[in-house]
């Protein structure tokens, strides 16, 4: 009986372990219907594996049936040699799958995006999408698209979008806690008044000004924007609530990072670098609530900083208003926001413009309200060709005599190089020359010697652009004089993109 019982467990022992090689095998294919046929019969914990060459025109439905503890992965033989040409386009439609190493070239498709997001917890990695357009610039569509939750585009390559619609998007309804880390998004032209080509447009809980708490908690963080123009005016826009952008580069890229519409969205530590590009901005933001820390934008050709003026729909003020029936207002009033420790550096326009378009278009708009109750806190600003800071007056003439508004907060604020306009005090906003100085990372950076050392207001941001630590003294602007470690820099592709091409590079040295 006992030999009995130990050959049994021996027998439980083998299979357990037939089983586990089988969960984790490979499944080779070469064509669609083997692929198809992978899909349909994978276990979790499997792998099907794309034969390297070129697969044309295949629309590839990913639905295995995988689970949190294993999941199911399509992967090319070799990373960077399964090429997907023609109207090739894939799916996730269930969750736990994962994409990684493929490269979509030189295709179009008919409808639909190149690849979307039907389902959970999915992830495409190590993926390249290059010049993947139709003949006909109007014909629009999305490279990615999300349309469900919690899942995940990474170490990506997206390079030469050129027709209608923006390179990623997340959709209004039912997708939340997406996120897009470590990708290159690269040379995608400008084209002249082709509105709706933003780089990634964010939709979500909050696009209609909906009044709940919800949204699309979109992450977007460490990724490289290089001349990603397209539209010329957005690169990222969050129309939708509870957003975070931060840690990012952009690198010569036409317009700025973007709170169109929504409120409680995150810009932090991200690095823009304008290059003196036309059409280069930094941050520009509608709405409420939102946080606007340690990020450092130099060089572009426009404003800094915009907080642009809330239009007010409730009723006509006159009897020219253009849109008397309107649903939405055009922006929503920026109010109750936090911005500091932000360095602006050498823009070609203003530094920080507060009440951006002020009465544009009045009355036909009604672009009357001004920024309120925003904290404007440590915030550094030099050698900008227009003012450091500038603030709209109210028009006190009817009908605009009728609103009120709580002042905005200043508190530790430098400007060097031009002046404030419009404040009817300047406390919280001090002249002072930084003396920065300028380091191998292609910053300027706070010294030994800069008077702005120790001198800001207290404030709750506790690192710095670089990751640094910050003492109870804060510094004024982005950087805080530090001997502690460096965690973030301005990106470049020898970092981000797919790892095979990280490792090819890093190779060919």
């Amino acid at each position: 009986m006992r030999k009995l019982s130990v050959s049994l467990f021996y027998l439980l022992c083998l299979l357990n372990f037939l089983s586990a090689e089988n969960r984790n095998s490979e499944i080779i294919v070469s064509n669609i219907t083997e692929l198809n046929a992978a899909i349909a019969t994978a276990n979790p914990g499997q792998i099907i594996v794309m034969k390297n060459g070129r697969w044309k025109d295949v629309d590839i439905n990913f639905n295995s049936s995988a689970t949190s503890t294993a999941n199911i992965t399509l992967k090319a033989q070799t990373s960077g040699k399964v090429y997907l040409i023609g109207k090739s386009m894939l799916t996730f439609s269930k969750p736990y799958l994962v994409v990684d190493g493929l490269v979509f070239k030189n295709g179009s498709i008919e409808n639909g995006s190149v690849i979307t997001f039907k389902s959970d917890y999915c992830r495409m990695t190590n993926t390249i999408i290059r010049n993947y357009n139709p003949i006909d610039f109007q014909k629009g569509y999305y490279w990615v698209y999300f349309m469900a939750n919690h899942n995940r585009l990474d170490h990506c390559l997206l390079s030469g979008k050129s027709n209608m619609n923006p390179v990623v998007g997340n959709d209004d309804a039912n997708s939340r806690y997406n996120k897009v880390d470590s990708c290159i998004v690269k040379d995608i032209p400008y084209v002249r008044k082709a509105n709706g080509r933003e780089i990634f447009r964010i939709w979500g809980y909050g696009h209609a000004d909906e009044t709940g708490d919800d949204g699309a908690y979109f992450t977007i963080e460490y990724n490289l924007f290089d001349h990603a123009d397209g539209e010329g005016t957005e690169i990222i826009s969050l129309k939708s609530n509870y957003n975070i952008v931060r840690h990012n580069t952009v690198i010569a890229s036409r317009g700025g990072l973007v709170g169109r519409r929504g409120k409680f969205n995150t810009f932090e530590g991200n690095f823009i670098l304008g290059e003196n590009q036309d059409g280069t901005s930094g941050i520009r933001v509608a709405g409420a609530n939102h946080r606007v820390i340690n990020n450092y934008i130099a060089n572009v050709s426009e404003d800094g900083m915009r907080l642009i003026t809330g239009e007010y729909y409730e009723k006509s003020l006159t009897d020219n208003f253009g849109s008397k029936e309107k649903n939405l207002p055009m922006y929503l009033q920026v109010k109750d926001g936090y911005f500091a420790h932000n360095t602006i550096l050498n823009c070609g326009g203003n530094g920080i413009d507060i009440g951006f378009e002020y009465e544009k278009r009045w009355p036909k708009l009604q672009m009357v309200l001004l920024p309120e109750n925003n904290r404007f806190v440590n915030n550094l600003v030099s050698n900008c060709k227009g003012d450091a800071m500038t603030i709209a007056v109210q028009d006190k003439n009817q009908p605009l005599d009728k609103f009120t508004f709580k002042p905005n907060i200043f508190q530790g604020n430098i400007i060097w190089g031009s002046g404030a306009s419009g404040f009817p005090t300047t406390e919280g906003i001090s002249t002072l020359n930084p003396k920065l100085v300028f380091l191998k990372d292609g910053l300027y950076h706070t010294d030994k010697k800069s008077p702005i050392v120790n001198l800001g207001a207290n404030s709750d941001v506790t690192t710095d652009m670089d990751g640094q630590l910050r003492d109870d003294k804060k510094d004024v602007g982005a950087d805080e004089l530090s001997d502690g470690g460096v965690i973030y820099h301005p990106l470049s592709s020898k970092e981000l993109g797919p790892k095979w091409m990280i490792q090819k590079k890093s190779n060919s040295k």
